[in-house]
Parts: C-alpha cells; structure tokens; sequence
C-alpha cells in the first residue's frame, strides 16, 4: 500500500471514528439507553418481590445509560435539576409492596414487636441541596381495614465535596402521620402495634462520630435520576 492510500485510509478512519462520538449522536445513543431502561423498568410489576433476575435486568440498562452519558453529573451545577420531589420507578431494596410492621417500628420506643404486614404504595424523595433539606415520604396503609398512613424521614442534605456525584444524607427525624382526617392518633398507634403513650416522631441526636449515608447518583437529567449505594440502586423520576 502507497503512503497515499494508507493517510487517506486513516484520515477516513478518523472521520468515522469522530461520526460515533459526536454531539448528536452521543444524544441519540443516550436517548436509546434511557428508553431501554424505561423498558426494563416496565417489566417489573410494582409492589412484586424484586427478583434476582429483575434487578440484574434493570441494573444492565442502567449501567448502559451511564456510559451513554459519557461522565457522572456534577451535582453543583445540576441543583436545580436536583432540587424537587423524585417518585422512586425502582428500587432492588423493594421500597414497594409488603413491609414487615416490626422492622418499621423497630426504631419506636416499644416498636419492632407486631409482626404484622404493612403495605407501601409509593415512595416520594423531596432534596433541596440549596436548603439542604432531604425527605423521604412512603404512603403505606396497614391493619385488617387498610388504614391510610405516612411514613415520612427527614434528613440534612449535603453535596459531596471531593466527589461530585455524592449526596451525603443524615437523618434527624422519624416519624408516622395519618394520611387520613378519619384516622386519629390512638389508631395509628394500635395499628402500627405501639403502645398507647408511644412517641409517632423520633429524632435523631446528632452524632459526629457517625458518618452520614452516601449515596451516588450516577445519571440526572430533567426527570429521571439514578442512584447508586451499598448493595442497591434506585431509578427515579421527577414528578415536581
């Protein structure tokens, strides 16, 4: 092969080469990964056990959405994609579905004993990275008549300083609420298995030693998230 041939067949090289990776396609190929992922996330049945099967299913199409994406967002300059209220799609800890009574009430003052079902509809995360400010609401209902409550726990927000896709989450508060002008206090008390003089709100004394929860959100865009933690990842999607 001339010298010619070959600078022309490597200039040709490099043109295909800078096609794969330009702006427009880069979006389309993100675009693919974020339906794929969508896709895979329809497959699961909410409130059914999360398989083995089924979180690898999804945990593949996610990891193909962030290398789609190219790089981990920078949450700094993302707050106000951030900042709002998140409907978990799923989670590989099944937030969704049946929930023993015990291990709800196990931080209450003569919780952690019932071992009744509870059952959680949905799951909304609110951050406020600006206000430093993280909630967790799960609207649940439980007893033999479905009585209608929340379980909301509220936590300082912080943006990870030496990593910029760290959210580091501490929790201060806990607590149950009626999600229902019918239910009254001693209800949801005998409901959740507390005693009669049971605290429904617990905080949470700050504690330096304690480190707070780390967790990483390996994709953001303008209403859907990805969140990554020890042993689990969370798909999400914004809704406020």
């Amino acid at each position: 092969m001339s010298i010619g041939k070959f600078n022309l067949t490597l200039l040709m090289t490099l043109i295909i080469l800078c096609a794969c990776v330009s702006p427009q396609s880069q979006a389309a190929s993100v675009e693919d990964a974020r339906a794929a992922l969508l896709e895979a996330i329809a497959a699961y049945t909410p409130g059914a056990p999360v398989t083995e099967e089924i979180t690898a299913s999804i945990d593949a199409a996610a990891t193909v959405l962030e290398q789609a994406a190219g790089k981990p967002p920078v949450l700094a300059e993302m707050k106000d994609i951030l900042t709002g209220q998140w409907a978990s799609l799923f989670s590989s800890q099944g937030i969704v579905g049946e929930i023993d009574m015990a291990f709800m009430t196990r931080a209450h003052p003569g919780g952690g004993v019932s071992g009744g079902k509870a059952l959680s509809h949905m799951v909304l995360q609110e951050l406020n990275p600006e206000q430093g400010f993280y909630r967790n609401l799960m609207v649940m209902s439980a007893g033999e008549d479905q009585t209608p409550l929340l379980h909301l726990a509220t936590a300082e927000l912080a943006l990870a300083q030496d990593q910029p896709n760290i959210l580091l989450v501490r929790f201060k508060r806990i607590e149950f609420v009626p999600a229902s002008a019918e239910v009254d206090l001693p209800k949801l008390r005998s409901v959740l298995g507390l005693p009669e003089d049971a605290h429904l709100a617990i905080d949470i004394p700050y504690d330096e030693k304690r480190p707070p929860s780390k967790s990483t959100v390996t994709y953001l865009d303008e209403n859907l998230r990805i969140n990554r933690g020890k042993n689990y990842i969370a798909v999400l999607r914004k809704v406020q």
